[in-house]
């Protein structure tokens, strides 16, 4: 339903009390962008987070194959900088936040013609991503 981020502000304005799992690499995906475009859609959403789907999109998909690669650092920057924002806000409010890293298997991850291999490790990233978010906001 808020496959995109102007359909989910058409539904944060008509509902007031909607709150958010922001799983915003899909919204990469979608707009083909980085959101650049669009920071009011992405502004009134922040404010209606309570859960994050920490997967890492980028223009032409919803998952990077591996976020630790230098290729995806820009998609990667522009995703902790939405997180920050939702951290920063429910840590002031004292509230509790919720994050799933959420890297998917084969075949939403990237993989190999022929032979369907993954292009990385899920575990790892998900473990890689779990221990980054952790010293990110302790």
């Amino acid at each position: 339903m808020l496959f995109a981020a102007p359909v989910a502000r058409h539904f944060i304005e008509a509902f007031p009390d909607l709150r958010l799992t922001f799983d915003v690499s899909h919204w990469c995906n979608v707009s083909e962008s980085l959101l650049t475009d669009q920071p009011k859609n992405v502004s009134l959403a922040l404010e209606r987070v309570d859960h994050i789907h920490a997967r890492i999109g980028h223009p032409e998909g919803p998952q990077v194959n591996d976020p630790r690669a230098p290729e995806w650092h820009g998609a990667a920057e522009a995703h902790f900088a939405w997180w920050d924002i939702v951290l920063r806000r429910k840590k002031e409010r004292g509230e509790v936040m919720t994050i799933l890293t959420e890297f998917g298997p084969p075949d939403y991850m990237p993989t190999l013609p022929y032979t369907r291999e993954p292009l990385a490790d899920q575990w790892a990233i998900n473990v890689y991503m779990m221990d980054t978010l952790r010293k990110r906001y302790s």
